[in-house]
């Protein structure tokens, strides 16, 4: 007979949405079913991915061996550890969670997922010598961390045990994050120490049952109505929606390669203080005020009014997925008119609205937001946000595994979804702790300090709390950058007559001729062979009607023959007109329209660029002779364009001097 204290723990032990459930049937109350509740999926048929999965799968698929959707942790483990009872645990949490028994196929163009009746997850063993410096701990669980994971065979969980002394040891747990986020690392590593304790006393683990798994999820994400009458909010919301183009150091790549670093920084105190109390007289929380500063300064940089951001909810607002592993993570588009001449007051209360109708609207799976709003995708950027904003909350202790100090143990990564992730953390204290990740394939450490600097900068003007100040007059950069700016701005005096850029160039040549003028990759040339290969080049320019001022337009990857095609037009007399390799074809067109390009120097083997006629960058002269254009200091040396972000592109046009 099953006694009421006996009967009231295993009703404990439930869910809470079926606890709510069970009780109200044994009072007699009539029970209606939750018509949003998640339940098993068919079994007998395929399991669909989820649409974030998908995404993920595709990436994988055109660019496979990446790691910038590797994700994990590590922790110190100080005392007597039970290796066995360690690997038995291991092997339990498998057991519960499908997701880690999950591989991936494609079925007729349908990404599927492959669930396991079981799958060994082995605790790989290694070691460092005794009294190994963290430099070279943080090095090893970085290369396993960032070890490709192959999505139709492997098991996409790793662990990894290094030994670093008898009584110390790392635990480094590696995911794809196809099949985990955030959360599911924080409950991956509770139930491994509720089952490592369980082992080592031969009992079972107090682990409540799981009522779905995450294959059930996909399937029921698939069949939601909500999310499509959710669609029209998020068409509407990004409709036009042009991508963010921040000042970089290198051009983009045609191919993301997830390649990145971080830059961590301090948010001073009477900053972070400041945050608070504007926060309370506006009714904005952290958050917000974190994303107005991040919109803000992205808006500076960029030279853009329409700024998007990105930022992620947890993605778990069922309670039958609180203690589920695998993907849910959402990724929500805040969109913002930075408009310098609105108030700081109007930009909080703007910022507010955009991030509550966001959340409103974040059942709609991200995925879904991109084949409705951007359906041509560029592989060289994420679609729709180049940029993200995170708020972790205060970090937690650690697992308790019983007989062992456990603490987190940092490992450094270098992979990276996004151009940029804004990511900050508060403490306890009320103190922020910033830190910025970013594509290395753009932007250099030092670009990077500065752009963490100027955040800090805009936040403490924010953080003033005058309402009405327009957001223009905000300082972005400190007293001492802006003084130093200022005094490059004016220049050296010099008594040197105003002289052209082939002048200055032809002095060079002539004064050093076998200095190294140019590096690039294992290419170099000296003056003397710049100058000759420029000259060249001008010679064939002029043989086509280059002549004073022709604009010419240069569509060259980063490379020694670009520095050539600039100083072979500026030799002809021509003007030059830069043209990004990435940009679509209306906009090249546009800009040689509006610029009257007559011809487009090209290391590409096209016979004309959007209507204008191209000349390969290696062409030859037909004769050897060929009178210097007389290049005056006053003429036009090039044509830039900005970004057309607030209209039509403007073009700015420079002199030689």
């Amino acid at each position: 007979m099953t006694t009421p204290s006996s009967r009231e723990s295993r009703i404990s032990a439930l869910p809470t949405d079926l606890q709510a459930l069970l009780r109200a049937r044994m009072s007699g109350q009539a029970v209606v079913a939750d018509p949003h509740a998640i339940r098993p999926a068919d079994r007998t048929g395929e399991l669909p991915a989820s649409f974030a999965q998908r995404r993920l799968w595709f990436l994988e698929e055109y660019s496979p061996g990446g790691t910038a959707y590797n994700s994990g942790l590590a922790l110190r483990l100080t005392g007597s550890l039970d290796v066995a009872a360690l690997e038995r645990a291991v092997a339990r949490v498998v057991a519960r969670h499908e997701a880690l028994r999950t591989t991936f196929d494609a079925v007729d163009g349908r990404v599927t997922q492959v669930v396991h009746p079981a799958l060994e997850v082995p605790v790989e063993r290694a070691e460092l010598p005794e009294g190994a410096p963290e430099a070279e701990v943080d090095a090893f669980l970085r290369a396993r961390l960032l070890t490709p994971f192959d999505l139709r065979k492997d098991p996409l969980l790793r662990v990894l045990l290094l030994r670093l002394a008898d009584d110390r040891h790392a635990l480094l747990l590696s995911m794809h994050h196809i099949v985990s986020d955030g959360r599911s690392l924080d409950v991956l590593t509770g139930e491994l120490a509720t089952c490592y304790a369980a082992e080592l006393t031969g009992t079972e683990p107090a682990l409540r049952p799981l009522p779905v798994q995450y294959a059930d999820f996909a399937a029921w994400q698939h069949d939601r109505p909500a999310a499509d009458e959710g669609l029209a909010y998020w068409r509407e919301r990004l409709a036009g929606l042009e991508p963010l183009e921040l000042p970089a150091d290198r051009p983009r790549p045609a191919v993301r390669t997830g390649r990145g670093a971080v830059h961590t920084f301090a948010v001073p105190a009477a900053t972070a203080a400041g945050l608070a109390r504007v926060g309370r007289e506006h009714g904005v929380s952290l958050f917000m005020l974190l994303t107005a500063a991040t919109q803000l300064l992205l808006g500076r940089r960029s030279g853009q009014r329409d700024v998007a951001l990105g930022t992620v909810t947890a993605g778990r607002d069922r309670p039958e997925l609180d203690d589920l592993i695998g993907f849910f993570v959402h990724t929500l588009v805040l969109r913002a008119d930075v408009d310098g001449a609105a108030t700081v007051g109007d930009f909080l209360a703007a910022t507010k609205a955009t991030v509550l109708d966001a959340f409103d609207h974040q059942e709609v799976p991200f995925d879904r937001v991109v084949d409705a709003v951007a359906p041509e995708r560029d592989p060289g950027r994420m679609p729709l946000v180049q940029a993200m904003v995170v708020l972790q909350g205060a970090t937690g202790p650690a697992p308790a595994f019983p007989g062992l100090e456990t603490e987190p143990l940092s490992v450094s990564r270098d992979s990276l979804p996004f151009d940029l992730m804004f990511e900050f953390e508060e403490a306890a204290d009320g103190t922020l702790v910033g830190a910025v990740e970013y594509s290395t394939d753009l932007y250099d450490p030092e670009t990077v300090t500065r752009l963490a600097a100027h955040w800090r900068e805009l936040a403490a003007g924010l953080a003033a709390g005058d309402a009405a100040r327009p957001l223009r007059d905000l300082p972005m950069l400190s007293p001492e950058e802006r003084a130093g700016a200022l005094a490059a701005a004016e220049g050296t005096p010099t008594d040197a007559p105003p002289a052209s850029v082939t002048a200055t160039f032809a002095a060079r040549v002539a004064e050093t001729p076998d200095a190294i003028a140019l590096n690039c990759g294992a290419e170099s040339l000296t003056y003397a062979e710049l100058d000759r290969r420029a000259d060249r080049l001008a010679r064939a320019l002029a043989e086509r009607g280059v002549n004073t001022e022709s604009r010419v337009g240069l569509l060259l990857e980063r490379s020694a023959d670009l520095v050539v095609s600039l100083l072979a037009v500026l030799k002809a007399g021509g003007t030059y007109v830069p043209l990004h390799t990435a940009n679509p074809e209306e906009r090249t067109r546009d800009l040689l329209t509006r610029s009257r390009t007559e011809l487009v120097l090209t290391d590409r083997d096209l016979p004309a660029v959007a209507g204008v006629p191209a000349l390969p960058v290696h062409t030859a002269p037909t004769s050897s002779g060929r009178t210097p254009a007389t290049v005056h200091p006053d003429g036009l040396a090039y044509v830039m364009y900005t970004s057309g972000s607030t209209g039509k592109p403007k073009g700015v046009a420079i002199t030689h001097a």
